[in-house]
């Protein structure tokens, strides 16, 4: 189905057109039982359609505020359910279908929407307007982020000075105090990032309120811990003040850094994208505009059959799956999605207008999902997607993430180029592959020594991140090998960009130990259309390096077939 089949310019328009359905809804309903009740034999599947329409509704009822409609469809769900059990009890007289009954509970119905509003149970604002989009709107860093640092710290004078020139080495400007009342006055200037000695702030009872303050009024505001004391106790007092990351002073510096950059990195990142797959139209209308009131982006589709592409495309945060759909169930498709090795740490969250006790209905029991009720309140339904979304992207960050350099790592820089090749294909859209390897670096590490190495290689890492575009994509293969992904762009435009980062790159001054040096970096490039097979992309970019070295060095080159 197309997106455009669900604009409404805000949740006012959308309730308004699912109130004017209703009745016609509901009298759908009425007609079916009508024409069951007719029948000589009525058999379970006659029944089952009569109650999928009713679940189907009985869900959409509570998510739009008519929550009266919603408890008698599910009560009369219950009582139908009775009929299409196979788990009947033998030594019991059989129970006969009270038609009459339930025409008369469905007239009750029609009644009560004739003459009722929609009780609105949700905290959701009618005016925002909200248009569904696949596209990604990405935040800008606030302006008032800066790249200071506020270093306290009263022991370890060796390991602090190491610390403190590492950091300085990517860039941050560090202010260093041994006393916290002296760090309280540069904190107040315009500082994003204090690294406080948990110790000395356990001995000092006014520290902590007052970070807190500054963290309420500073929403950007961090506070990282380190201590020699790695204790329960420590710990914890770290966390009730409001830490936002603790370490060990012996620690490595990239680690750190690694940290550091995960928070700043955060405020540009992708709104949170969430999968909606629901049979009915007006439950996945109103669950998109939901979830893009709330800053998020939204897919959806009524097919279950088309949910491996649209994962496959767009790589969701969260899937959102109804229980009760007419060819899959949402149980049958999370089992699919679970068996799919790329997909594995996308969390789903099952949904129905019933409760929990609705599971026991299914035969494939696993603990691949989360539910939620559909007459759960908006608030409490965004916040758990969200704080599902965030524990998953936390856990896919030191799953996925190189740990010095804070790029994909070797196998998920795989797995992103299957998917946009993959991509590319579908759309016939030229794609560029580049691999990256810097020249005599094994010189570098025994002259200097491997941590100046680490920071050579992060160095490289940082300036591909921030001379790329945001949908580009960067990897670290292995050692000082790094992978580019750049989608709608072809060999020779790859070429041109890569290029400039390439003598930027060759321009920066490294330090270490008083002596500068500089580095310099040799790229492959392969793509489609000019090659077809995803293998021989990778293989032609490995290709044309190995030329780069031979010829040189310091230089880009494209591969070309034979």
């Amino acid at each position: 189905m197309s997106l455009e089949e669900l604009e409404f310019e805000n949740f006012g328009e959308l309730k308004r057109h699912y109130k004017k359905n209703l009745p016609s809804k509901i009298e759908n309903i009425f007609n079916k039982v009508l024409i069951v009740s007719a029948l000589r034999e009525v058999g379970a599947e006659d029944i089952s359609g009569i109650r999928n329409d009713i679940h189907k509704l009985a869900g959409s009822a509570g998510s739009f505020g008519f929550s009266h409609v919603s408890k008698t469809l599910r009560n009369l769900d219950e009582y139908l359910a009775k009929f299409t059990s196979e788990d009947k009890d033998s030594t019991k007289e059989e129970e006969l279908l009270d038609f009459d009954y339930v025409k008369n509970v469905i007239i009750e119905i029609k009644r009560t929407i004739s003459t009722s509003r929609s009780v609105k149970k949700r905290k959701s604002s009618d005016a925002s307007e909200v248009i569904l989009s696949s596209m990604w709107v990405l935040k800008k860093i606030p302006e008032d982020w800066n790249r200071k640092i506020v270093v306290c710290d009263s022991c370890n004078k060796k390991y602090i000075s190491g610390f403190k020139e590492g950091l300085a080495y990517f860039g941050y400007e560090i202010d260093f105090f041994e006393d916290i009342e002296a760090a309280k006055e540069k904190i107040i200037e315009d500082i994003h990032l204090v690294i406080l000695d948990a110790d000395l702030a356990m001995k000092n009872d006014d520290i902590v309120p007052w970070l807190k303050k500054i963290k309420e009024k500073r929403g950007s505001f961090k506070i990282f811990f380190v201590s020699e004391n790695i204790s329960f106790k420590t710990r914890l007092f770290a966390i009730k003040s409001g830490g936002d990351a603790f370490f060990e002073n012996s620690t490595d510096i990239g680690k750190v850094i690694n940290k550091i950059e995960y928070f700043t990195e955060s405020y540009k990142k992708k709104p949170d994208h969430i999968l909606i797959v629901d049979d009915d139209i007006d439950t996945l209308s109103y669950y998109a505009q939901l979830f893009q009131q709330r800053g998020m982006v939204t897919s959806v589709t009524t097919d279950p059959s088309s949910v491996f592409n649209i994962i496959t495309e767009s790589m969701p945060d969260l899937i959102l799956i109804d229980i009760l759909m007419p060819s899959c169930n949402g149980i049958e498709l999370t089992a699919m999605i679970r068996q799919h090795d790329d997909f594995t740490s996308i969390p789903i969250i099952i949904y129905s207008g019933f409760d929990r006790s609705i599971l026991t209905n299914f035969e494939i029991s696993f603990s691949g999902y989360e539910f939620i009720s559909k007459s759960t309140d908006d608030e409490t339904f965004v916040s758990i997607a969200r704080n599902r979304i965030e524990r998953s992207r936390n856990l896919r960050y030191y799953m996925e993430v190189d740990s010095l350099t804070g790029i994909l790592n070797h196998s998920n820089i795989n797995t992103s180029f299957k998917r946009e090749f993959l991509r590319t294909q579908r759309s016939n859209l030229p794609l560029s592959y580049a691999m990256i390897d810097i020249d005599n670096f094994k010189s570098v590490n025994d002259t200097y020594g491997h941590f100046v190495g680490d920071t050579v290689l992060k160095s490289l890492s940082y300036m591909l991140m921030e001379r790329l575009r945001s949908t580009d994509i960067v990897g670290r293969y292995g050692g000082e090998e790094f992978v580019i992904i750049m989608g709608n762009t072809s060999v020779q435009n790859a070429k041109k960009v890569i290029d400039v980062v390439r003598e930027n790159f060759s321009k920066l001054v490294h330090n270490a130990f008083g002596q500068e040096f500089t580095v310099t970096f040799s790229c492959g490039i392969a793509g489609y259309p000019e090659i077809s097979d995803a293998k021989t992309i990778t293989n032609g970019a490995d290709k044309a390096l190995y030329m780069a070295k031979r010829d040189g060095k310091n230089k880009v080159i494209i591969y070309e077939e034979e």
